[in-house]
């Protein structure tokens, strides 16, 4: 399974073929959206989004209350090119970073198994 957090989503499409009902991809800024998808995985409730409609680049507030809204257990975004891992009052945060462009590149590792999810944030050397 693979989540794509926006920005120049037609690079992750054109796997789409290869791995057809794996690819999870919301729009960036540079898409002309900002969309967010929910879904379960193992029994995590998953709230994946760009992050730009949330100004996360000032602070994650804003998406915390639409994480509270939606009742989610963890957070996937982008939109800030770097990677961070965060906890807030039990929902989970990531951001894996960005795998090309001027930044330190790196992806995100994500295991969900029985309710839990355990992340790894994996740089690119």
């Amino acid at each position: 399974m693979v989540f794509h957090l926006g920005d120049h989503q037609s690079d992750i499409l054109a796997y789409q073929k290869e791995l057809k009902g794996k690819i999870y991809s919301v729009k960036g800024n540079c898409d002309g959206g900002g969309d967010e998808q929910v879904l379960t995985i193992e029994g995590v409730k998953v709230l994946l989004t760009h992050g730009n409609r949330y100004n996360v680049k000032q602070s994650l507030y804003k998406l915390q209350l639409r994480a509270e809204e939606l009742g989610v257990d963890v957070v996937f975004f982008g939109h800030t090119h770097s990677a961070v891992e965060t906890e807030t009052n039990k929902i989970k945060y990531v951001n894996p970073g960005a795998m090309s462009g001027f930044f330190e590149k790196s992806y995100c590792y994500a295991v969900f198994y029985n309710g839990t999810l355990t992340t790894k944030i994996v740089p690119i050397n």
